[in-house]
């Protein structure tokens, strides 16, 4: 009975180790996550356009800047913190709070900071 318990655990030691050398490298939640999507779940596209991206603003009354570029101009910690509410523009705070998790932040973060203009 003792040499069946060390057969099967022997086995699935064995099984779980083939699994683990088969199955896909475990992806970052901002790489699983897409910024696009962020973005466009978030209602972001409501005031804002991102050319590069094909979106234009929904809204044209409370169209706010374009989001090309930004890269070019801040750094990601400093995005963040202005979506959130916590940094400052200009002496303004970003008009709507971004609510959604950090992981989904930095998903947006990561999308913004790529679009270039063309």
């Amino acid at each position: 009975m003792k040499r069946l318990g060390i057969v099967l655990s022997t086995a699935l030691l064995g099984l779980a180790a083939a699994w683990a050398c088969t199955a896909e490298p475990a992806l970052s939640h901002s790489e699983r996550l897409d910024g696009k999507a962020v973005f466009l779940d978030s209602g972001c596209v409501t005031c804002h356009s991102v050319p590069s991206a094909g979106l234009t603003a929904r809204v044209e009354k409370m169209k706010a800047s374009d989001l090309v570029d930004l890269g070019e101009r801040y750094e990601a910690e400093w995005v963040a913190k202005y979506l959130r509410g916590t940094e400052k523009l200009d002496g303004k705070s970003h008009r709507k709070p971004f609510k959604g998790s950090d992981e989904e932040l930095q998903a947006l973060v990561d999308w913004l900071l790529e679009q270039k203009s063309e």
